[in-house]
């Protein structure tokens, strides 16, 4: 969806989303708003009528008993009022923004959690987050706020209507005069509010761009690079540079917010003036008494202020809602894949399945050719696969194609006969246990890695022979805590630091633990030295055994245990055979192979890294 073509979200769509929202995490809010209004008009109405019951009731003569009385009832009426606002000022500055903040991160997070890989990986998808984490970046930004400004606005009404009131039965020519000065502000506003709304998209980019930059800096994976090669100068100039940038275009829209305040003091000036002037002219041509003077003298200057607020309210109401859309776009971009019923999954004596590819293509967002093209590929249940190929072919790509991470852009992928896109997505996942390059951990105990499951659902017994098997099982019995020991320093104080190849055997561990039919390793002792690597391929066999493995590797030497070894380059697969045959071809693998073989020496590996890397 898209909130710039055809405005997806109405003013009256967001409103009622936000209140749903608020309503949902705590009815109190809304109402305690509600009574806001109220509150806010009464209490300052009150303040400025005790003042002429006051001189009335002197100018009357009244009994004192009476005095005190009328007196007496209007100050409890104004401690009354003013505690109530006070309660109700309390909630609702607690509340509202950080209700919202606080729901929105949480449906964020749920959404990052669940949604296609592919559409969270989109260029799309990021720059619609840019612009939607602006928006809710801080309990004080305008979308999270709603509630609050329409409590606002309608305060503002209520007084300008109650004040209006008083001041007309004076002479209707005031109310005119005001009108007509608080119009003129009002479209000095629109423009400020306007120039904001058109610069946001280009804002949130410069934004993105600082987040990223200052992100990068405090990472400690490129720390050593800064500090060794001396970025910081680098780093910090091109820092400057879009700060630079971003304060000239946000000094733009503060400019146009100035100009608007400015306008709005100039006028207030005379249309207060104008006004004062003319009730001094009645009071002194005896056509006011001198209570209903000060009643309405007050009201005016109250009246201006119910006017700012008005077109105040108002601007930001327009600009809450605007942002509200850019978070809605955000959290309600769809996902491709089937997430509904989908069609029955293999029984277990079909698996593992046949696997299908063909006239497979793929290119990325805003690509202009297509990493993959014209893929053919039949997978037999229970077939060991390695694919191999230079840096950028599309091997990655082509595993993520397999598993269901994306969809073709052309062809079809059919798993025991079905395509793929008629699975259940998530039902479609469960067939696949992967360990991709890029490993990440999680902030729980080493059992809980690799079980993704919570204590009382994790087999722990199953969790030690998974890491026996992945070769780490050593590891983790030399820790205090064993596989209880936790991970993720940022989060746990007492958790432990994995190296890059301890890394590698978990994810490993916890492929193993999943059981899928189908397996798939991209790369998965790229971080391990020589002889644990040697240990994994002895036990390929058995990590392999009674599934469809599909590897993927850059060390041509370790591909000989699979049953077919595909080339990949050029987007397709150049090369198809077993090692013997594609070396018997003389092909471009041959080629790699013995390129590669010139590092063996005596048969140990050489310590150069081209030894073990195509690229």
């Amino acid at each position: 969806m898209s909130t710039e073509k055809g405005a997806a979200y109405s003013a009256w769509s967001n409103m009622v989303y936000s209140m749903r929202v608020h309503w949902r995490a705590r009815p109190l809010t809304l109402i305690c708003c509600g009574i806001a209004v109220l509150v806010g008009v009464g209490l300052p109405f009150v303040s400025i009528l005790m003042p002429k019951i006051v001189i009335d009731n002197i100018t009357a003569g009244v009994t004192p008993g009476k005095f005190i009385l009328s007196v007496g009832m209007m100050a409890l009426l104004l401690a009354v009022l003013s505690s109530v606002k006070s309660y109700a000022d309390l909630i609702t500055n607690d509340s509202v923004g950080t209700i919202s903040i606080f729901k929105h991160l949480q449906t964020t997070m749920i959404k990052h959690l669940n949604m296609d890989y592919e559409v969270l990986e989109s260029p799309g998808y990021a720059k619609k987050g840019e612009k939607a984490w602006r928006a809710m970046q801080s309990n004080h930004s305008p979308a999270s706020n709603i509630p609050r400004v329409i409590s606002q606005l309608l305060m503002n009404v209520l007084g300008f209507l109650t004040y209006g009131l008083v001041i007309v039965t004076v002479h209707p020519l005031i109310i005119v005069f005001l009108v007509l000065s608080a119009g003129i502000n009002w479209m000095a506003l629109t423009r400020a509010r306007k120039l904001e709304k058109d610069t946001r998209e280009e804002r949130s980019k410069v934004q993105g761009k600082l987040w990223y930059i200052q992100k990068a800096s405090k990472e400690p994976s490129g720390g050593k690079d800064v500090r060794l090669y001396n970025l910081n100068g680098l780093i910090g100039g091109i820092f400057q540079n879009v700060l630079n940038s971003s304060t000239e275009k946000e000094h733009k829209v503060a400019t146009g917010d100035m100009k608007a305040q400015l306008s709005d003091s100039v006028l207030s000036l005379i249309r207060d003036g104008a006004a004062y002037a003319f009730l001094i002219y009645l009071l002194l041509n005896d056509k006011m008494t001198l209570g209903n003077f000060v009643l309405v003298f007050a009201a005016i200057g109250a009246f201006s202020g119910w006017l700012s607020g008005i077109l105040r309210s108002s601007s930001e109401l327009m600009r809450s809602l605007s942002e509200m859309s850019d978070i809605r776009e955000y959290l309600d971009v769809p996902d491709n894949s089937n997430t509904g019923a989908g069609h029955k999954l293999p029984s277990e004596d079909m698996l593992p399945p046949a696997i299908t590819l063909r006239n497979i293509g793929y290119t990325y967002p805003e690509a202009k050719e297509p990493t993959l093209h014209g893929i053919d590929l039949d997978i037999k249940p229970g077939e060991r696969i390695a694919i191999v190929g230079p840096n950028g072919a599309g091997k990655t790509t082509l595993i993520k194609l397999l598993c269901g991470l994306y969809k073709p852009t052309s062809g079809e992928i059919t798993l025991s006969g079905v395509d793929t896109t008629l699975y259940n997505r998530d039902d479609y996942f469960s067939l696949f246990s992967t360990v991709f390059q890029d490993i990440h951990l999680f902030c729980n105990d080493i059992a809980g890695n690799i079980s993704q499951q919570s204590p009382d659902q994790t087999d722990y017994e199953k969790v030690k022979k998974c890491l026996e098997m992945s070769g780490l099982l050593d590891k983790v019995n030399g820790l205090d805590k064993g596989e209880s020991t936790l991970l993720v320093r940022r989060v746990h104080s007492d958790a432990i630091e994995l190296s890059g190849g301890e890394m590698q055997k978990l994810a490993l561990a916890r492929a193993l633990y999943k059981d899928a039919p189908v397996i798939i390793l991209d790369e998965p002792t790229a971080a391990l030295d020589p002889i644990a690597e040697s240990e994994i391929y002895q036990r390929y066999a058995e990590l392999t055994a009674g599934r469809t493995s599909i590897y993927i590797s850059h060390r041509l030497a370790s591909t000989r245990f699979c049953d077919r070894i595909l080339l990949v380059d050029g987007g397709g697969i150049a090369e198809c055979g077993t090692h013997d045959e594609l070396m018997s071809n003389g092909g471009k693998y041959a080629e790699m192979f013995n390129v590669q073989s010139h590092y063996y020496k005596d048969g140990e590996v050489a310590d150069n890294a081209e030894a073990l890397n195509l690229a």
